[in-house]
């Protein structure tokens, strides 16, 4: 069906392509000659970058935005049915579908690698991306973040490898066929769309069972238990920063200021005083999934030690943004409690003084993971709780950042509840000893606490 509509498109309209897939697909597709336009509520970088291409971007939704030139209209899976540029195409006669088949349409006509996890998956997919344009295979990308290395979210090349993030939030991987399939760990992150956590981890497990090859963390619990896959000997890598008991193993971990310095083996080679270029024992992890890929495509060991040492990772991944008095300043994208914990022992890594800004994400996440997020912050001097970002969720009773608060102190006692910018700026004064400062989470903290530094910084000059 799909294939029918693909075949007379020529324009094709965005719902919603100011959000980093959307933005990734946009620019992809204009590289490949198609017409795009598109539409978001607000002017961000990716809009701005897509702009500089020559796309027609409307700010704000609006019938006006779509006529009769459209063929097809794409919307991001936080866009609701009932958004009225999506109404507007179903009045015109316009296939109206989302991101998730679009993209699965293009990457299933490829050699794809598609990297599944409920955390590290940017990161994984970057390092990957990088590693095949190293080793000259030409490979196309789409990121669901912004590589350092490229200063973009999508790579564009003609070799037959297609690398995606196949993301888990709305079911939409288990649309993709991949070459090689990778999980890199799997959470109870997406519970508003699976329902219980038994669905969700049931997914990740019908997408593996749709890849040819596949790269598995069996540090993970929940993968650990996929003795089925584990078993397929031909087709199945493991990999772990734990255990020796898999074919791809680390060890002689070290975290330097600049490196992530480790050993490895696989079934193949042993790779000594490795060098990454971003720090943390979870971005080990996700390197070792990217060597599963070198090995089933034997790339050298060469581009293996270059590709790493020089990846720079992804923006708001632990991304350095500046100072604010005598505080190191660390932006990243953490949401999930094992996803702060990481962030947090990376940043113990630079400093003992580790302060945090917390924006939680979603009302439903926070009320499911209420007790997990009230126990991250132990190793942390103080965290600044700032108000739920809803992200288009209504607001549940009994469920927001004051509640989240008491929780914390109620373990840790560390929790200060901020509701405005000037608040959180009088708290960040009080603080006297030099020590890092990480904002966490997927809302509007990174702006909040980017203007934070820009102001301390004009004010200073």
């Amino acid at each position: 069906m799909l294939k029918e509509i693909m075949d007379g498109v020529k324009k094709i309209h965005f719902v919603g392509i100011g959000g980093v897939g959307m933005s990734s697909l946009a620019q992809y597709l204009h590289s490949k000659g198609y017409a795009i336009s598109g539409s978001d509520l607000e002017r961000n970088s990716y809009v701005e970058r897509l702009e500089k291409l020559g796309i027609k971007i409307f700010l704000g939704h609006s019938v006006q935005n779509i006529d009769e030139t459209v063929d097809l209209v794409v919307s991001s899976s936080a866009v609701k049915r009932d958004n009225i540029e999506v109404v507007q195409a179903e009045k015109l006669n316009i296939p109206a579908i989302k991101r998730s088949q679009l993209l699965a349409y293009i990457v299933n006509r490829s050699k794809s690698i598609a990297v599944a996890g409920s955390h590290g998956k940017t990161t994984t997919t970057s390092l990957c991306a990088s590693l095949l344009k190293n080793a000259g295979l030409d490979p196309t990308a789409i990121i669901g973040g912004k590589f350092r290395n490229i200063n973009n979210n999508v790579m564009v090349g003609e070799g037959e490898y297609f690398i995606v993030e196949a993301d888990e939030s709305d079911g939409g991987f288990l649309l993709l066929s991949p070459y090689i399939g990778i999980v890199t760990n799997i959470d109870n992150d997406h519970l508003g769309f699976y329902g219980n956590f038994e669905n969700e981890k049931l997914a990740f497990y019908d997408f593996m069972s749709n890849s040819q090859f596949r790269i598995i963390n069996t540090d993970d619990v929940v993968v650990r238990q996929w003795n089925e896959l584990k078993n397929k000997r031909d087709t199945t890598l493991t990999y772990s920063v734990k255990s020796k008991k898999t074919d791809i193993y680390a060890y002689d971990i070290q975290l330097s200021q600049e490196y992530s310095i480790f050993s490895v083996k696989t079934p193949s080679r042993k790779l000594e005083g490795l060098k990454l270029g971003v720090l943390g024992i979870h971005n080990v992890s996700n390197s070792l999934a990217v060597l599963g890929v070198a090995e089933l495509l034997n790339i050298d060991d060469g581009v293996i030690r270059r590709t790493f040492e020089e990846f720079r990772g992804v923006d708001r991944r632990f991304t350095y943004i500046g100072e604010y008095r005598n505080l190191k300043v660390f932006d990243d994208y953490a949401h999930h409690p094992n996803e702060i914990r990481a962030t947090l022992s990376t940043a113990k890594i630079l400093s003992r003084n580790v302060y945090a800004v917390f924006q939680p994400h979603r009302f439903s996440r926070t009320a499911y993971l209420m007790d997990d997020f009230a126990r991250c912050f132990k190793d942390v001097k103080r965290v600044y709780i700032l108000d739920i970002y809803p992200a288009s969720e209504p607001p549940i009773d009994g469920i927001d950042s004051g509640v989240l608060s008491e929780k914390i102190n109620s373990v840790s006692g560390n929790a200060v509840y901020i509701n405005n910018i000037e608040l959180l700026k009088k708290h960040l004064d009080q603080i006297e000893e030099s020590g890092v400062l990480v904002a966490l989470g997927a809302g509007s903290v990174s702006n909040i606490i980017r203007q934070i530094v820009d102001d301390y910084k004009n004010s200073a000059a």
